[in-house]
């Protein structure tokens, strides 16, 4: 039985927070893992602080990363809440133990620490505290 991968932070932020999940999932196994991501994505939709998410398919057939969750959060706090919930745990649980799926779950959190946008100099502008 794998066990969900702890994507919590040191110390809970208030500041907002990228959630980025990289899965390792065998092309074959793609249309068993996709309705069970929308499944844990739709519960955590639904909890505070959630501001969006967007899952990635590589359009590379043996990408290691077959797929890219990049996730949105007013804060850190609101996260580590959302994945304490009983029915996030327990959606998680059957993605990650399903008989029919191979898969590996890398979540990590992030900060914005680089801002680039689209200008007529192009420079990147780090992001100040």
């Amino acid at each position: 039985m794998n066990e969900v991968p702890i994507t919590r932070t040191e110390t809970p932020v208030d500041e907002p927070i990228t959630m980025i999940n990289a899965f390792t999932v065998p092309v074959e196994e793609s249309e068993t893992f996709l309705p069970l991501w929308m499944e844990n994505a739709e519960i955590m939709a639904r909890q505070p602080g959630f501001v969006g998410a967007r899952l990635h398919r590589s359009m590379i057939d043996d990408a290691e990363l077959r797929f890219v969750n990049v996730a949105h959060w007013e804060s850190g706090r609101q996260l580590e809440e959302a994945l304490g919930r009983p029915e996030w745990q327990e959606s998680a649980q059957r993605l990650l133990n399903d008989p029919g799926l191979h898969i590996t779950a890398r979540p990590s959190i992030y900060e914005v620490i680089v801002d680039l946008q689209p200008s007529h100099g192009g420079s990147a502008a780090p992001v100040t505290s």
